[in-house]
């Protein structure tokens, strides 16, 4: 894609920590990416990087750590936890 279509293409909102693993639907949660990003992050659960882009997010990367101890829904999720690492 070009720098082009990227700058003309529709912006959503984007749950930071996925809806599918329990992810809040509040403002901290969200951010608006282009469509194309969007819907290839699918579920997957956000990096370290992504939890930077919420207004607050010591916040939702200590929600997301307490929420890893259990396993997540999403089958590319299943062994990871927060910021994508694997379990140990």
């Amino acid at each position: 894609m070009s720098k082009r279509e990227f700058l003309d293409e529709p912006m959503e909102t984007d749950h930071i920590w996925p809806k599918a693993e329990e992810g809040p639907d509040e403002p901290y949660n969200k951010r608006r990416i282009p469509r194309s990003e969007n819907r290839q992050k699918g579920a997957k659960m956000p990096s370290v990087f992504d939890v930077l882009d919420s207004n607050n997010p010591g916040g939702l990367g200590a929600e997301i750590d307490i929420r890893s101890l259990r396993p997540f829904n999403h089958p590319s999720n299943k062994s990871r936890g927060f910021g994508g690492r694997q379990k140990r």
